[in-house]
């Protein structure tokens, strides 16, 4: 599940913070250097996270995958960063009453000369938070449009296959292309034909009662909300099956769903011309997710 927009200024004048290396400050006050790697290179991960005031959803699995990728990648984690404290302190500073988008960035930090990945000195570490406003019933009733993204963006093979990076072109040109069509978002194929998520959310399916999902094998970015799903029905007795699927198998499902750390569950209404109208057994996924989720302390 993929997911990178900044936060917008605030209307009327008022202030909206962020925290740059682990200071809070206004958004008007935060400088990077033009040098650093993210912005040369795009040099670095993100994580993209939902919070209300005393909680960040999934904070642990978002930065266990922010600290793998770093590991590969070979920038240091600012493993001594309390991301909760700082997220939580944004959300009251910027007067985040209810739900907020929380974006996660690291970069190498800044350029030394050499494009190899030499030490670079600290990393870069910037937290943003903007209030969210989650799908409303009507949204839920129409579902999303999907386009089918015909350019292979997948490649399993890829060093930096199921790694969050900045490097986000490829994503927003489908994402672009899908929009310009009328889409709300874009299935992405693998070079096999094979579907593997969308620009930005991981895909479920039911196919004759089941509940299936794309492989990891396929090249997909695995979310957490993707995870937290495969974990919540594996608990209740009714495992997802991880299938490979092309395009016209997809489209003889019986209803379909996204998931990302926003959205968390959203029903498909259409795939360029074909209308999935049903949502039951999607809405029994939701309050299954729901109240395994509420249950938890991640």
């Amino acid at each position: 599940m993929r997911e990178l927009r900044l936060p917008q200024p605030s209307r009327g004048g008022t202030l909206s913070y962020l925290a740059l290396n682990g200071i809070i400050l206004a958004e008007e006050e935060a400088r990077i250097s033009p040098l650093d790697r993210g912005f040369l290179y795009g040099d670095g991960l993100f994580e993209t996270l939902k919070a209300e005031p005393g909680r960040v959803h999934f904070l642990a699995r978002h930065l266990d995958r922010l600290a793998r990728g770093c590991r590969t990648l070979g920038i240091p984690y600012p493993g001594d960063a309390d991301f909760r404290s700082l997220i939580l302190e944004l959300l009251d500073r910027n007067g985040i009453r209810s739900q907020a988008a929380v974006k996660i960035l690291v970069t190498r930090g800044t350029h030394r000369g050499h494009l190899t990945f030499e030490p670079c000195g600290p990393p870069t570490v910037a937290v943003f938070a903007r209030p969210y406003t989650p799908p409303n019933a009507d949204r839920w009733a129409a579902g999303l449009s999907l386009s089918l993204e015909r350019e292979v963006l997948e490649n399993p093979s890829s060093g930096i296959c199921g790694l969050k990076t900045l490097n986000y072109l490829p994503f927003l040109l489908a994402l672009d292309r899908a929009h310009r069509r009328g889409f709300d978002d874009a299935l992405l194929l693998n070079g096999r034909g094979e579907i593997c998520e969308c620009a930005t959310s991981n895909l479920f399916f039911f196919r004759g009662g089941r509940l299936e999902t794309p492989d990891e094998a396929c090249g997909l970015l695995p979310g957490i909300l993707r995870q937290a799903i495969l974990e919540c029905m594996a608990a209740a007795g009714e495992p997802v099956l991880e299938v490979q699927i092309g395009p016209e198998e997809l489209l003889q499902s019986d209803e379909i769903f996204v998931t990302n750390s926003l959205v968390e569950i959203l029903p498909v209404g259409r795939i360029e011309g074909k209308i999935f109208a049903q949502r039951s057994q999607t809405r029994a996924v939701l309050e299954r997710f729901t109240a395994w989720r509420d249950g938890r302390h991640d």
